[in-house]
């Protein structure tokens, strides 16, 4: 079968560039050890389901926030600061502060393997964007010149799987469908919202996954090696002004 030729290609980023879990793990504790220090009293309420009854009091007032993760976090702090009886302003500067302290380290991701140079590879050959419903941000941790955009669920107002990310992403791009490429973790979001758009997708599957979907991904890379070698083989990359 004769390789397409691909204008683009563009990258989940969490748990597909880096592996994520812990990351975000590590930043929640930052969060929350800041504002323990600062608001001895939050402790008495820091527990899940008072987290969780905040969270969706906070969706139902206002559905837009499950696409700003930024603003989602900083008002569950402040709503529970409020709880515990400071005022407005007190509420507003220590969501503010834990915030950055969960972001210093949100942004503290080690790449995987081979990551950081085969992406300054294809980003020589094609253009490359990154597609994301998470807010970490590209030029803190490092690698944002290999990336020509980036698009996030606060962009389009809306997470993958839905189209936004990825029609955003074409129109910025002024490629069609075929001509691009999607690659991500998550067969439903990355995968099945690339498919639902007509663009091609290659699943990154590190962790050696099952694929439980309905329809097989074709395209399956376990590593940043094996996914530079899934791409030379069955595309051609096509980079304007080259």
């Amino acid at each position: 079968m004769a390789r397409k030729k691909i204008k683009l290609i563009t990258f989940d980023l969490d748990d597909t560039v880096w592996p994520n879990h812990k990351v975000i793990v590590d930043a929640e504790k930052a969060l929350w050890s800041f504002l323990m220090i600062k608001v001895p009293q939050v402790k008495d309420q820091l527990n899940e389901d008072n987290i969780n009854r905040i969270r969706v009091d906070l969706v139902e007032k206002d559905n837009s926030l499950k696409f700003n993760l930024t603003k989602f976090r900083k008002e569950v702090v402040k709503a529970l600061l409020l709880e515990l009886g400071l005022d407005e302003n007190e509420a507003i500067y220590y969501s503010n502060e834990s915030f950055n302290e969960f972001f210093k380290v949100r942004n503290k991701v080690q790449l995987y393997k081979d990551a950081k140079t085969i992406l300054e590879r294809l980003h020589r050959k094609v253009l490359i964007g990154s597609l994301s419903n998470g807010n970490a941000d590209l030029k803190i941790i490092g690698i944002n010149s290999f990336f020509d955009f980036s698009v996030n669920s606060k962009d389009v107002g809306s997470n993958k799987p839905s189209p936004p990310h990825f029609l955003k992403a074409l129109e910025v791009a002024s490629c069609d469908a075929d001509e691009a490429i999607h690659v991500g973790d998550c067969p439903v979001n990355d995968v099945g919202g690339a498919r639902n758009c007509n663009i091609n997708a290659i699943w990154f599957n590190c962790e050696k996954n099952k694929w439980d979907e309905i329809f097989p991904c074709d395209l399956q890379a376990r590593s940043w090696k094996d996914l530079y070698e899934i791409i030379s083989k069955n595309f051609i990359l096509e980079k304007k002004n080259v």
